[in-house]
């Protein structure tokens, strides 16, 4: 409310239109009036005008559109709910005065807020954590009800404005003081690949080790969108190495490109359950106090998608399908390909291929 009638222009992004229009644009509508602001609201244009300064109020599902004007301010209501681009896109808006910007929301897991917030090392980021219980302004009765019906992790995610490992991720045994290390590739470990495709979608190609002892160790990603195949070729040939195998996702195209660059690759093994299962398996601490995988540090693409990935929500307590929701999963999918590719089965039967049996 302090940018109100200091001549800035704003910028209010909430997730999707509807929760703009019912959430955040019905709010602070609600404040302006209460306070005794007056002001010009054109619902259509997303547009309001009080005193001197402009908002325009916007919905974050299409980041694209939110390019163009240039700001003082930028405010992301529900931002966890929003992709990191959403973020990167509305700070390189602020160009005018003394720009700011912040953020609210409920914590969703170690996702880009957690990363930029709390991990970044960066004094012009701060936090002020708000737990339900310290809002005065909400009856003791509906907090009572809250604390006896939310329970575990969620409960501290959603009262305590924690972020925390969410009871519904698919790889909840993922740690970054575990799974997350500096390492450096030993001479003689065999060199893999993995590539899952895309354009719109994330582009990616993961670059794997494997030691002495069968721990693999993912040193390198490319992680990009909306490029063609000749630019990720050029990319996965800055990272020069003697590869045993590139396994890719099923796009006959985009293979067929990257073998006439000189980049060979092998149908994936792509059944998702018993490769989310394999990963797992991984990412268990054996007897050595030591997982069978780790991640370095620079594929931070593919650590924020080990801490995202989750299930799809159960109804009635029951996921009938078993099936990962299809978002944070680009990175996800080239590992367990990778995974799939190195743990072959140790058994076989006559006129039967691992392929065949979703091995």
């Amino acid at each position: 409310m302090r940018e109100i009638g200091q001549g800035t222009d704003g910028c209010i992004v909430a997730p999707t239109y509807p929760m703009l229009r019912d959430s955040t644009a019905h709010t602070l509508l609600a404040i302006l009036r209460q306070c005794g602001f007056k002001f010009d609201y054109n619902k259509s244009e997303g547009e309001l005008n009080c005193y001197s300064s402009r908002i325009l109020l916007r919905s974050g599902d299409k980041p694209d559109r939110l390019r163009g004007p240039n700001l003082t301010w930028a405010w992301l209501d529900e931002a966890a709910m929003m992709k990191e681009e959403v973020w990167k896109i509305m700070i390189g808006r602020l160009r005018v005065g003394e720009p700011k910007a912040w953020v609210t929301t409920t914590p969703a897991g170690f996702n880009w807020v957690y990363r930029y917030f709390l991990e970044k090392d960066d004094e012009s980021y701060h936090i002020i954590k708000a737990p339900t219980k310290e809002n005065t302004y909400l009856p003791q009765t509906y907090i009572h009800d809250l604390e006896n019906s939310y329970v575990g992790e969620f409960a501290k995610q959603e009262l305590e404005g924690e972020f925390t490992l969410f009871e519904g991720l698919v790889y909840s045994e993922f740690r970054t003081a575990v799974h997350v290390s500096d390492f450096v590739v030993g001479e003689g470990w065999q060199l893999v690949r993995a590539i899952d495709h895309g354009y719109n979608n994330p582009f990616v190609c993961l670059w794997g080790a494997v030691d002495e002892d069968d721990r693999l160790y993912i040193y390198d990603e490319h992680y990009e969108s909306k490029r063609l195949i000749k630019h990720h070729v050029d990319k996965i040939r800055m990272r020069e190495g003697k590869y045993a195998w590139t396994v890719a996702d099923h796009d006959a195209q985009d293979n067929a490109e990257l073998r006439e660059s000189g980049i060979h690759t092998q149908n994936a093994r792509k059944d998702v359950i018993a490769g989310i299962q394999r990963v797992k398996a991984r990412l268990a601490v054996q007897g050595d106090g030591r997982p069978r995988v780790f991640i370095h540090p620079r594929c931070e693409n593919t650590i924020r998608e080990l801490q995202s990935y989750r299930w799809q929500e159960s109804k009635d307590g029951v996921n009938d399908k078993e099936e990962p929701v299809k978002e944070n999963d680009h990175a996800m999918d080239a590992l367990r390909y990778m995974v799939m590719k190195l743990d072959k089965p140790t058994f076989y039967v006559p006129g039967i291929t691992p392929e065949g049996l979703g091995l």
